[in-house]
């Protein structure tokens, strides 16, 4: 085993033993846009409350895109970008999942807003992209349809 290897070897084991014992909360290692109330969000204006936002605006520069239908939603390619300025925060919610937060991503400042993942699906549903930029929260949509029986994440 090299040298890298074993130094991530021992720092995961240390974090993991942090967490555990209540030394470390996981917002003390990701900052404060983890927080536990945001992965427990149903809705979008629920993310946006747990974020410290109060509203939400629907806008077409934040877009959304993947495959109008998927034979099954083990595994669906989604991309998503905001082309508003200063965009600082992305996350993407799937409607019909039995959790409906499945990612949340810290833009740097100085590049582009955008990302590109892979999905769970449980069944067709509206994928919601929020982001964040000089304070206020956007949101944009899209809708992918997953064949019956498609077996994501029922």
């Amino acid at each position: 085993m090299d040298k890298q290897k074993r130094d991530l070897l021992r720092i995961t084991t240390a974090l993991g033993l942090a967490f555990t014992a209540g030394i470390l909360k996981p917002s003390d290692v990701f900052g404060a846009v983890w927080d536990g109330q945001l992965f427990d969000a149903k809705t979008v204006i629920a993310a946006v409350r747990a974020l410290g936002g109060d509203a939400v605006i629907t806008s077409d520069a934040v877009s959304l895109s993947g495959p109008e239908m998927v034979a099954s939603g083990l595994v669906v390619p989604l991309s998503m970008e905001s082309k508003i300025p200063n965009t600082e925060f992305m996350a993407v919610m799937v409607q019909k999942n039995p959790i409906p937060m499945i990612a949340a991503f810290v833009i740097p400042p100085g590049t582009d807003a955008a990302i590109s993942t892979r999905i769970k699906m449980g069944e067709t549903s509206t994928i919601y992209g929020i982001a964040r930029a000089n304070g206020k929260y956007y949101v944009g949509s899209t809708m992918i349809k997953v064949r019956a029986g498609g077996g994501g994440c029922g």
